[in-house]
C-alpha cells in the first residue's frame, strides 16, 4: 500500500519554496545550493511499520551532513487517534499493511512535526526557510493592492531595499562561480526569506535588478541580454554585478513627489443677456 506521501506532505504544509515529493520521499532542492533536505518515513524493526520522520541534510559532494529522527510519539502526532483506540499495539506508529482504506496516517495532528522541522531548518540551514507564512505582515504590505502603490513612498523605499538585496545576492553568487541568471532564478524567494516580501513584490525587485544589470528597460530583448551576460567569464559577471549594485545604491530610495500645479479650467461661456 502507498503511504500517500504526497498528500501527507501537502497536509504538513512545510514553508519551503523548493519542495517536491518523489515516491514516498520529500525533497527540498534549491537550484543554487549543494545542500538538499530529505524527509522520509522512519522505519521500525518491524516490516512496513513507521514511527516517525527522518530528516537528512545531504551535500551533493560530501554526503550526509546531519540526520534527525522525529518520532510521532514525541510530537503529539497521534495522541487523539491512539486515545480513541485505547491501549495496545500500534501506539505512535503507522503501518501500510492494507491495500484499501484511508491513508495509514489518517487522523494525524501535524502542528508539532511542522514546528520542529521548521526549527531544525532555521538552526541548520536558514536560507531555505520561508518566513512569509509565520512572520507578521508589515503595515506597508497591507496596502499593496489597496491603492496606487507606485506613488506610495514607503512601498517604493521597501522595493528599493529589496532590489539592493537581489543585487547583493547576484554579486555574492559570482564569488562562488554562480552565473548571474542562476541567482536571479531564486531572487524572489530570497527577498521573501530576507525581508518577508510576497512573491509578487519580490518579482518587482527582481525586475528592477535586471534593468540595472542589463542597462536597458525590460522588453523582448531582455532574455537575450541576460544570456549574453551569463556567457561572459565569471570575473566580468562579477564586475557587472558590482557596478549594478553601486549604481542602484546611488539612486534615491523613492522619488520625491509634489502636488501638480493647479490647472485652470474655464467655465462654460455665458450667454449675454439682452436688455429689453
Amino acid at each position: 500500500m502507498s503511504l500517500h506521501a504526497k498528500e501527507f506532505f501537502d497536509s504538513l504544509e512545510l514553508p519551503f519554496p523548493f519542495g517536491t515529493v518523489v515516491g514516498d520521499v520529500y525533497y527540498a532542492t534549491p537550484t543554487d545550493s549543494p545542500i538538499r533536505l530529505r524527509i522520509e518515513f522512519a522505519r521500525t524493526i518491524m516490516d512496513r511499520q513507521y514511527d516517525g520522520l527522518r530528516l537528512t541534510l545531504v551535500h551533493t559532494e560530501r554526503g550526509n551532513l546531519d540526520t534527525v529522527h522525529l518520532r510521532f510519539s514525541e510530537h503529539g502526532t497521534f495522541v487523539r487517534r491512539d486515545a480513541e483506540r485505547g491501549p495496545g499495539a500500534g501506539q505512535g506508529v503507522i503501518r501500510d499493511w492494507h491495500k484499501d482504506g484511508p491513508p495509514p496516517w489518517a487522523g494525524a495532528e501535524l502542528a508539532g512535526l511542522r514546528s520542529v522541522i521548521v526549527n531544525f531548518v532555521q538552526s541548520t540551514w536558514p536560507a531555505l526557510i520561508t518566513p512569509a507564512g509565520f512572520a507578521e505582515r508589515e503595515p506597508w504590505a497591507e496596502r499593496w493592492h489597496e491603492g496606487l502603490w507606485a506613488t506610495d513612498t514607503a512601498m517604493l523605499t521597501r522595493l528599493h531595499e529589496a532590489t539592493d538585496t537581489v543585487l547583493a545576492l547576484v554579486d555574492g553568487g559570482t564569488y562562488d562561480d554562480i552565473p548571474i541568471t542562476d541567482s536571479l532564478c531564486n531572487a524572489r524567494y530570497y527577498v521573501r526569506d530576507m525581508l518577508g516580501l510576497r512573491l509578487d513584490q519580490g518579482m518587482l525587485a527582481e525586475a528592477e535588478a535586471v534593468v540595472q544589470l542589463t542597462g536597458r528597460p525590460l522588453g523582448p530583448e531582455t532574455a537575450a541580454a541576460l544570456t549574453r551576460i551569463a556567457g561572459l567569464p565569471m570575473d566580468q559577471q562579477h564586475r557587472i554585478a558590482m557596478a549594478a549594485l553601486r549604481r542602484h545604491a546611488a539612486t534615491p530610495t523613492a522619488p520625491t513627489t509634489s502636488t501638480p500645479p493647479a490647472r485652470f479650467v474655464p467655465g462654460p461661456a455665458q450667454t449675454p443677456v439682452r436688455s429689453r
